[in-house]
């Protein structure tokens, strides 16, 4: 027969340890919650610094992209104009670009237009014609730029035509018009990676202001 002194000591032995096995288990889970939420703090920190190097890679190989296409409509002009004349319309715009808004400006774009209407460069200066215009004058010039310059691109690798539509879908959202959701929804299916002249993307303008 057993020592019933024996049993009892370990019964008391077992029930001792049995506390502290927990209090282990316990701490060990606690330091592992602590430390899935650094980790997931550092994701979350990696995070905000990857995204926008992402959206900056994304938005640069669509500038190059819309480079390629402002060089090949430069190009076709070399088909149909001098160098000559295509040094004066560069000199023309540099005029509009450094007075913008101006008596001089204007002068400026409106002989651009008058000599070489058929030119890339005559899409910038109509849209910049637009945009210093006011009232039907406005309106007028940026339809224009869409049915007759829309394939035309400043070297920054703006599409005058979907930039156009932009301003314009603006102009009818000021006056509470419904015409601008068919432009909206024309930029985001033909030109959904139009961008304007800070590099941001049409789309996201149009997020914006829905």
């Amino acid at each position: 027969m057993r020592n019933p002194s024996i049993a009892l000591v370990l019964m008391f032995a077992l029930a001792g340890t049995a506390p502290a096995f927990a209090q282990t288990n316990a701490d060990e889970i606690a330091q592992l919650k602590q430390r899935v939420a650094q980790l997931e703090k550092q994701v979350q920190e990696l995070s905000q610094v990857v995204e926008p190097l992402k959206a900056q890679q994304a938005a640069d190989k669509r500038r190059k992209a819309l480079r390629v296409r402002f060089e090949k409509r430069m190009a076709e002009d070399r088909e149909k104009y001098s160098q000559e004349q295509l040094r004066e319309a560069e000199n023309l715009m540099g005029i509009a670009d450094q007075h913008f808004g101006s008596a001089e400006a204007n002068e400026a774009l409106q002989t651009l237009l008058k000599n070489y209407p058929t030119s890339n460069r005559a899409g910038c200066a109509k849209l910049y014609v637009a945009q210093t215009s006011k009232g039907e004058s406005r309106l007028t010039s940026l339809r224009e730029c869409i049915e007759k310059y829309n394939d035309c691109f400043y070297g920054d690798g703006v599409q005058v035509g979907a930039y156009a539509r932009f301003l314009l879908a603006e102009d009818y959202r000021n006056q509470g018009e419904e015409r601008k959701a068919a432009l909206y929804s024309e930029i985001r299916s033909r030109y959904p990676d139009a961008l304007d002249h800070r590099g941001n993307p049409l789309v996201d303008g149009i997020k914006a202001h829905q």
